[in-house]
């Protein structure tokens, strides 16, 4: 089961470099082979320095039907400027991913393999603690 990643960054410096390296490993470690794969987005939310953010930690979002991707909001607390920084609390806030993907997916759609698909996002999860 891939997992793809994305989102909002409005972070600049340090704090977005450091993000951006994550979302490329993130996005390294399972990519999509096919449109028709079931994935889960684990899609980022940074904030601007000047805003206070939409919120911190993990959120739901989408269930994709079509695209088959479900989309969880990873938001970014401020102060993490350095890759292992992010890396290590993206790890910890993996453990709500999954979660959210064996718990709250299947309420929205019966369709996804949600436990292959959380089994893939705890795969990323300890992968990130090895780095």
């Amino acid at each position: 089961m891939p997992i793809i990643t994305g989102g909002v960054i409005e972070e600049w410096g340090a704090p977005k470099e450091a993000l951006r390296a994550v979302i490329r490993a993130v996005g390294q470690f399972r990519p999509r082979q096919f449109e028709s794969d079931y994935v889960v987005d684990i899609a980022f939310r940074s904030w601007d320095p000047r805003d206070e953010p939409e919120f911190i930690g993990v959120r739901p979002g989408m269930v994709g039907r079509k695209q088959r991707r479900f989309i969880v909001w990873h938001s970014v607390p401020r102060g993490l400027d350095t890759v292992e920084s992010v890396r290590a609390w993206l790890a910890t806030a993996l453990q709500e991913t999954v979660r959210l993907v064996t718990e709250y997916l299947p309420a929205r759609s019966k369709a996804y393999p949600a436990e292959q698909l959380a089994d893939e996002v705890e795969l990323l999860r300890l992968a990130l603690l090895q780095h």
